[in-house]
Parts: C-alpha cells; sequence; structure tokens
C-alpha cells in the first residue's frame, strides 16, 4: 500500500472520530456543550463520557420526523460509504470519484442537520464542523476525482 493511500484512509477515521456538530445551550445547570459524532451523540467529553449515545441506539429510541433530523444519520451513512470506498484503495479498487462524491455529499447533509437544529431552538449555538472537515478531506485528498466528477472531456463523454 502506498503511503499517499494510507494518509487518505487516516485522514478520514480521523474525520470519523471528531465531534462533527458542537452544540452549546444553557440549562437549569448553567452553560452546557454536547456533541455530535458520526457514531453518536453525548457530552463534548467525548464518547468516554456518561450519558453517550450510539447513533444505532439513537435511531431506535428516537422520533426522526422532520427532514434535518433524518440528515444526521443519513451524513454518517454517507461517510461510512465513502470510508468503504477508501478502503477499497487497499486492494486497489477504489473509484476516487466515488469517496469524493460521498464526502461531499455527507458534509452537506451535516449542514442541513446543523441549520435545522439551530433552527429549531433559539437557545442552541450551533457550530457544524462536519462540513469543513468532509469538504476539507475532498479537496485535500481527492481533487483529482471531485475535478472528473464535475468535468468530462468531450471525448470521454
Amino acid at each position: 500500500m502506498s503511503r499517499r493511500r494510507a494518509v487518505r484512509i487516516l485522514l478520514l477515521c480521523v474525520v470519523g472520530a471528531l465531534p462533527w456538530t458542537i452544540i452549546r445551550w444553557t440549562g437549569s445547570a448553567g452553560v452546557q456543550y454536547g456533541a455530535f459524532f458520526a457514531y453518536g451523540l453525548g457530552p463534548l467529553s467525548g464518547p468516554l463520557g456518561e450519558r453517550f449515545m450510539l447513533l444505532p441506539r439513537y435511531l431506535a429510541v428516537a422520533v426522526v420526523d422532520t427532514y434535518w433530523r433524518q440528515a444526521w444519520p443519513t451524513g454518517a451513512f454517507l461517510f461510512a460509504c465513502a470510508l468503504g470506498s477508501a478502503a477499497l484503495a487497499l486492494v486497489g479498487r477504489e473509484d476516487r470519484r466515488v469517496t469524493a462524491g460521498l464526502l461531499v455529499m455527507s458534509g452537506g447533509a451535516e449542514l442541513l442537520y446543523a441549520v435545522g437544529l439551530a433552527g429549531s431552538r433559539s437557545d442552541l449555538l450551533v457550530l457544524p464542523v462536519a462540513p469543513l472537515l468532509c469538504w476539507g478531506v475532498a479537496l485535500l485528498c481527492y481533487r483529482d476525482g471531485l475535478r472528473r466528477l464535475v468535468y468530462l472531456r468531450p471525448a470521454e463523454a
């Protein structure tokens, strides 16, 4: 495996481990912070803190009734697909256009989630981190795939 492929996969793993949406609100206990990760939600201290809920458990008990509430799990699914597509590079079968497109769509879904969450309650301060992370990795590591995704030469059409 080339070093470049390993760096790309490592960057995607880092993106998946960091918080995707950070929220701040004032409650009865004062100012509190929470975070939505690609794999769950809980306190900003991370997945080892108390009250952390994994995404499958959240989907089993939550009522996901609005379009923006569906965007967080959709973005996580698209990111998992991008990670799987990047892992295909280990056997030389990755299509970089697919990985780049999945990252762009995942970032877009998470931006939609953050905008919907911010609009649902006026006391929330929402910081969408996932769009910056996903789009940054797409531009940094998959620039050629993005270019080939949006532009085809006339001979290739």
